[in-house]
């Protein structure tokens, strides 16, 4: 009897210690400070399914305005069509816009789903949208306060995981990741460049006993926008993570990111955009992208210098202009022009192989 007197206040303490951390595994992305709700983002979900299905029925499943959004997030050809097959279990990349709100990031506005005959809540989430959410998450938003209480016509909207957040300081690309029975910390950070720490402090866990099968995990994706500005009608939608483009400028611009693999080891160079050899939406035609300071050079073009090549590279657009810029002289550091915006690493790849090779063994040992 002495005992039972101590027992509720142990557990009532100790559920009070598990319920952030029970909050971060089931999926609720940390984005932004309590109170705040400006921020907002491009992010991105891995969606499967045990059935087959099409790009276009994603497309659909949710939301996304433009087919073509889903096929630069998977690096996938133009030609590619809505009716190409998607196989069982295969993963697609789909982008999602993000908002924060008090502390979480959510999906904004998008997927709304509408209720069908013998659907549950349960179902929708694990079933229909791959446990990318969980059914508590869904009934919480929506304010459903029965969770089996639900009608066929009723509209529901799904409530994505998502963040907006830098990451050790650094820009990224969320990514909602749906956890593999049998899967660990170690060969999920390898499998998307990043390391343990960081894939635990994120989510609030501290080890591979707390990471749940088909749940989301948030996995932060190495990302650049190089000479981007902050000005340019792109900029929001310029933050590319590798194995993904963007054809922006009217049509007229194609950007991806250049990478170096060695290993296990994935280091990040810049952001390589060219001409997209495509005919413009709007714009009677693609205007000229030669670099200021450097008549000679365009868009994708590099000169070399003493002490190493400078390259002409994309800053953006804005109306019937296609900016450039020169990026940083290697033998000053900066030629004092480069636009203000976001910077990403702008190691060429034409640099000694060995410097680069050091780098990204010193990259390596951090994540060990």
């Amino acid at each position: 009897m002495e005992t039972s007197r101590f027992t509720l206040p142990l557990l009532l303490l100790a559920t009070s210690f598990l319920l952030p951390l029970s909050a971060q595994m089931t999926g609720n992305f940390k984005c932004g400070s309590p109170g705040d709700s400006n921020t907002t983002c491009r992010s991105l979900v891995g969606y499967s399914t045990k059935n087959a299905t099409t790009y276009a029925s994603i497309q659909t499943l949710f939301a996304v305005e433009n087919l073509r959004s889903i096929l630069e997030a998977n690096n996938l050809p133009l030609s590619t069509t809505g009716a190409q097959r998607v196989n069982p279990n295969q993963v697609v990349r789909v982008p999602i816009p993000c908002t924060c709100s008090n502390g979480t990031g959510v999906s904004t506005d998008v997927p709304v789903y509408t209720v069908k005959q013998g659907d549950t809540l349960s179902a929708i989430a694990s079933e229909l949208f791959g446990g990318l959410v969980r059914f508590p998450r869904i009934s919480e938003m929506n304010k459903i306060p029965n969770a089996n209480d639900i009608v066929i016509g009723q509209r529901v909207w799904i409530p994505l995981p998502c963040s907006c957040d830098k990451v050790n300081g650094r820009d990224v690309v969320h990514y909602a990741h749906v956890v593999k029975s049998g899967s660990s910390l170690g060969a999920i950070a390898a499998q998307f460049g990043t390391d343990n720490g960081t894939l635990a402090t994120l989510n609030g866990i501290s080890g591979d006993a707390q990471l749940l099968a088909d749940n989301p995990l948030d996995v932060p994706l190495r990302a650049c926008s190089s000479y981007v500005r902050n000005n340019s009608l792109d900029a929001s939608s310029m933050l590319l993570p590798n194995g993904s483009y963007s054809i922006t400028a009217n049509n007229c611009i194609r950007c991806s990111q250049i990478m170096m693999v060695f290993g296990f080891c994935v280091f990040v160079i810049s952001l390589s955009c060219e001409a997209s050899q495509l005919r413009p939406t709007t714009w009677p035609t693609c205007p000229a992208t030669r670099c200021p300071g450097a008549e000679s050079l365009f868009l994708g073009n590099t000169t070399s210098t003493s002490c190493g090549p400078r390259s002409c590279a994309y800053a953006g657009y804005s109306n019937q202009t296609i900016l450039t810029t020169l990026s940083p002289d290697p033998c000053s550091g900066s030629d004092g022009s480069t636009p203000s915006g976001n910077y990403a690493s702008t190691f060429s790849p034409r640099f000694s192989f060995m410097v680069v090779l050091i780098q990204c063994a010193l990259f390596c040992v951090c994540l060990l």
